[in-house]
């Protein structure tokens, strides 16, 4: 617990004390204070707690990363696996296949981007 949630609950108990002791005493000042002491130390003790949840956050983020990493890491083994079994005995045809795929996007790609707007 922060300390902005011990005072937030401490003004929470103190307006709730104010707000009793001005409605016996019928007097509306402190029966109002009351009321905004413990608006005051709702959002005191709010606060506070949103604190602690981004301090624990901030204190998990290097664990979260690493898991992250890790899981990334299985998805590309578990791919590469994959590929390579379905590739099986058809790996030179794949390999092949991959190159000329590329080498058709680099054409396209260098072909249009030499042009001048006069030739296009």
């Amino acid at each position: 617990m922060s300390k902005d949630q011990i005072e937030g609950t401490a003004k929470k108990a103190l307006g709730a004390a104010q707000e009793a002791i001005g409605k016996v005493a019928n007097d509306e000042q402190l029966e109002a204070r009351g009321v905004l002491n413990q608006a005051v130390g709702t959002v005191q003790d709010g606060y506070g707690k949103v604190r602690d949840k981004v301090r624990d956050l901030i204190d998990d983020a290097p664990a979260t990363a690493r898991d992250a990493v890790d899981t990334g890491r299985d998805y590309v083994r578990r791919g590469s696996f994959a590929v390579s079994r379905t590739m099986g005995d058809n790996t030179a045809l794949v390999l092949l296949a991959a190159g000329a795929a590329g080498a058709a996007l680099g054409w396209f790609a260098f072909k249009r981007r030499g042009k001048t707007k006069t030739e296009k």
